[in-house]
């Protein structure tokens, strides 16, 4: 028994070390990657944060822009510059008080994004599917925007409250295991299977009125219709491919681009993934898919110019404006 118990001792410790000389190798890599990120990252957002605030007014798609580059900025400029502090030292060097900040704020950004988005899809199915119902008013998107950002903050406290400085480290500490796991599949469902199922189901429906105004166009084209010129239907048809294929790409950009963070949880809480040399790797690539859902998603990051009337004449009432939005 000796023999047994002292050869598990053994097989353990290797493991250990072997991790160890693993995470030595794959840090540098990693933190590289992470401050490439930061870079483009900030300069991207920057810039879109600029052109925002430049406007003299601003609609509720700007708005909603401007709050999604703000908690992308913060991504950048804030948090992985905390991380690579982390990384570097090999200890969390910032003190028991942050202990409780760093890692909810970082949740913050993430959940703030995501409920952003979700709002921009139900701000282009008003639009597009329901045009002459009075819109969304910008106090009211305002208001719901403050209300994301309490409603995050509110779902980050439990992890708050949990997290405690134990020497160089900042951990969760939870009563049991059960609500660890209770917290991390609540969070899974709250802010991806939900607002992915949402974002699927308005997108559809969305691409279903597209389609049929496609359809109604090319009846016309093909009559020669003296209501529309040719030019101008030619025009619609194009915008409505274009809609039809970014609203498409969209949900499964934000499908893809959002899993690895919920991936990565349910295997730390459910599996072994506490235990993986390659953790880091796996927060590079969830923080680099996240930025690349924003550049992705259709008018999450191009604040459009302002149209002048003259350039929507030729566009039916309703969806002029929602063409030029998304």
């Amino acid at each position: 028994m000796d023999n047994v118990n002292l050869l598990s001792n053994n097989t353990t410790v290797n493991v250990h070390q072997t991790n160890e000389k693993q995470q030595e190798k794959t840090v540098p890599v990693a933190v590289s990657l992470l401050i490439l990120i930061a870079l483009l990252g900030s300069a991207a957002n920057l810039l879109v944060l600029r052109e925002i605030l430049k406007l003299k007014t601003r609609k509720l798609h700007e708005y909603l822009i401007l709050n999604l580059a703000t908690t992308d900025a913060g991504t950048c400029l804030i948090s992985i510059p905390l991380d690579i502090g982390e990384q570097l030292t090999g200890e969390f060097p910032y003190g028991a008080v942050l202990c409780h900040i760093i890692y909810p704020f970082q949740s913050v950004l993430v959940y703030v994004s995501v409920m952003t988005l979700l709002f921009m899809c139900v701000e282009r199915f008003r639009l597009i599917v329901t045009p002459l119902k009075p819109r969304i008013r910008v106090k009211t998107g305002l208001t719901v925007i403050a209300a994301i950002w309490l409603l995050s903050g509110l779902m980050a406290l439990p992890l708050s409250l949990v997290l405690k400085l134990k020497g160089s480290s900042c951990s969760e500490e939870w009563p049991n295991a059960y609500i660890v796991k209770m917290f991390t599949v609540i969070i899974f469902i709250l802010l991806y299977l939900i607002p992915l199922s949402i974002m699927a189901l308005l997108y559809t429906c969305t691409v279903c009125v597209l389609q049929k105004d496609t359809r109604s166009l090319k009846i016309k084209r093909q009559r020669g219709t003296r209501t529309f010129s040719q030019e101008s239907i030619d025009d619609r048809l194009e915008r409505n491919y274009t809609v039809v294929k970014a609203f498409v790409i969209s949900v499964l950009v934000f499908a893809i681009c959002m899993l690895p963070t919920h991936v990565t949880w349910l295997w730390h809480d459910f599996g072994n993934g506490s235990e993986n040399p390659y953790g880091l790797f796996n927060k590079v690539a969830t923080i680099s898919l996240q930025q690349t859902d924003r550049q992705t998603i259709p008018g999450a990051k191009r604040p459009q110019k302002r149209e002048s009337i003259d350039n929507k004449k030729n566009l039916p009432l309703g969806l002029s404006e929602s063409f030029i939005q998304v």
